[in-house]
């Protein structure tokens, strides 16, 4: 039977990669920037909605929307798309022992999609907005998430008091300043999220970031110990962030995951 599968720009590997692991005896017939062409012996189109990096797929004239998600009952402005937060935890190699952190986590997209689908050890995940906060909440409770799982607080990520260098992955869709916010407040806010991942990220942690504010970005993190690059060009509501991965220079060096400065604030997670 054959079948289109549609996905973001820039993330085709990414869902190759995902579609041949769950699929394996697909056979790929055409590519091309936003849409994939295979055969495949499942004759049932409902089959691909194990699928959550593409957003849609067609087959004889149906069309399956795999972006929505039955948990997601609440929505932020400027929310980060499912599949793209699928695709982050992807880049980021979230597993089952991993600790994740979102500081700026909306409706809670990101830490839930690291949750159920890579069953990730725990989720710490803030915002500085109540109202997001308490979606977020909403969200966590429709996904059937045991609240022993993740931590959900309201907090600005300058006033973030984590205390222990335990965190695997920060994950984030970041401000862009345009729907809301301003680049003024993001440039006070991508400081304090830098200075952030310094005290709570572990030696060989990463954060996989998500921004329109790419020039800010690569300052923020231009200093001698972070390596930034930019891995996925994509569209996003009209607008073109990249995906950002950003690594410590240094994490194969000795440095214990105590970290290199002792953490003064009282928070504990």
């Amino acid at each position: 039977m054959k079948y289109r599968l549609y996905f973001l720009k820039g993330t085709k590997d990414y869902v190759l990669e995902e579609l041949k692991k769950k699929f394996p005896n697909i056979y790929v017939t055409g590519e091309f920037s936003e849409y994939i062409e295979f055969d495949c012996d499942v004759s049932n189109i409902l089959e691909f909605r194990k699928v959550m990096s593409g957003y849609a797929v067609e087959a004889d004239g149906r069309r399956i929307d795999l972006s929505k998600r039955r948990w997601r009952k609440e929505f932020v402005p400027a929310g980060i798309n499912p599949c793209l937060a699928y695709i982050m935890c992807m880049v980021a190699g979230v597993n089952d022992n991993s600790i994740i952190y979102d500081p700026f986590c909306g409706a809670g997209v990101i830490p839930i999609t690291a949750l159920l689908y890579f069953s990730c050890k725990r989720a710490i995940c803030s915002d500085k907005s109540g109202s997001a906060v308490e979606k977020s909440r909403i969200n966590f409770e429709e996904a059937g998430i045991d609240s022993s799982k993740y931590t959900l607080f309201q907090s600005d990520i300058c006033d973030v008091k984590l205390t222990k260098r335990n965190i695997d992955l920060i994950i984030s869709n970041l401000p862009f300043g345009i729907r809301t916010g301003s680049h003024e407040e993001n440039i006070k806010a991508y400081d304090c999220l830098e200075k952030t991942a310094l005290k709570v990220l572990r030696r060989k942690g990463k954060l996989v970031l998500l921004t329109q504010e790419k020039r800010l970005l690569r300052e923020t993190f231009s200093k001698q110990v972070w390596k930034c690059k930019s891995i996925i060009h994509t569209n996003e509501g009209g607008l073109s962030p990249d995906v950002f991965v950003i690594e410590r220079k240094y994490s194969n060096t000795k440095m214990g995951d105590t970290g290199l400065e002792p953490v003064t604030s009282t928070m504990s997670m």
